[in-house]
């Protein structure tokens, strides 16, 4: 781990200016799609950070303050049946890990992380019911599962790269146990076509669509696995294979939620 601190301290100029990226207006597409859908309407959208290793490891801190502040708004309503309880607090715990390791990682190379204080994110209306919050936890953890791996190609440090995918599979840890709370299987059957209208988009395709298919994609390599196997459904297939969500789309469902501006106070 010292290694791969002192290995990002080349990259602290990358740091400048990361409110105004942030906020200006990637997804449109998406974003006027959400228009029509009932709690995801348009908010502030992100935009893609072109700043390599480093910035995808301010993205990522980005998505981990997001999903540790939902768990904690998320358990201080209240609403959490104690027999599940325990599982929301692991989670909130593992986010917390997450943000610590990334805001360490950008520190120990001189830079200035993003910084997101819980009251710079609202979750209104998902937070009035427990129902509701199971269902954004859901499409908060696919979206992040997806997220990861759509920068996996793109991260080019070796050592960023496994410290990612070390984050990537609890993710997706946190996502299966949420789905199941959920009624749902584990892994995501083609593009969870059972899934409330509010998440949806979160298992479409992104953009490009050849490039970030949504879950029902069924070629893998560019083989056509429906016609070149036999005896297994597009279901079957489909639900064999995570598939990537590139940092416009997700940047564009994570902006949804950011009601503050980046670096209002202090980060705890």
């Amino acid at each position: 781990m010292t290694d791969f601190l002192q290995d990002i301290s080349g990259l602290a100029d990358a740091t400048s200016s990361r409110r105004d990226a942030l906020r200006k207006g990637a997804g449109i597409g998406l974003a006027a799609a959400f228009a029509s859908i009932p709690f995801l309407k348009p908010g502030r959208v992100m935009a893609q950070s072109t700043e390599g290793d480093f910035g995808i490891l301010n993205y990522a801190l980005t998505l981990e303050y997001l999903e540790r502040s939902f768990y904690r708004q998320a358990i201080a309503t209240g609403s959490i049946p104690s027999n599940v309880s325990s599982l929301f607090d692991t989670i909130e715990n593992d986010e917390t890990q997450h943000v610590l390791l990334l805001r360490g990682a950008i520190n120990a190379a001189g830079g200035t992380p993003v910084q997101y204080t819980d009251s710079d994110f609202t979750f209104t209306p998902f937070l009035s019911s427990y129902a509701n919050i199971r269902t954004l936890a859901q499409g908060l953890e696919d979206t992040g599962v997806r997220a990861y791996k759509g920068q996996a190609a793109a991260i080019t440090s070796k050592d960023y790269l496994t410290v990612a995918l070390q984050i990537h599979s609890v993710e997706a840890r946190h996502a299966a146990a949420i789905r199941r709370l959920n009624g749902n299987q584990g892994w995501i059957p083609n593009a969870q076509p059972n899934a409330p209208e509010a998440i949806a988009p979160v298992y479409g395709a992104g953009s490009p669509a050849s490039t970030f298919p949504s879950e029902a994609n069924t070629t893998q390599g560019g083989i056509n696995l429906v016609t070149g196997l036999s005896g297994y459904s597009a279901e079957e297939i489909s639900e064999a294979f995570d598939e990537p969500l590139g940092m416009t789309t997700v940047l564009a469902i994570a902006g949804q939620f950011i009601s503050g501006d980046e670096g209002d106070g202090d980060e705890d």
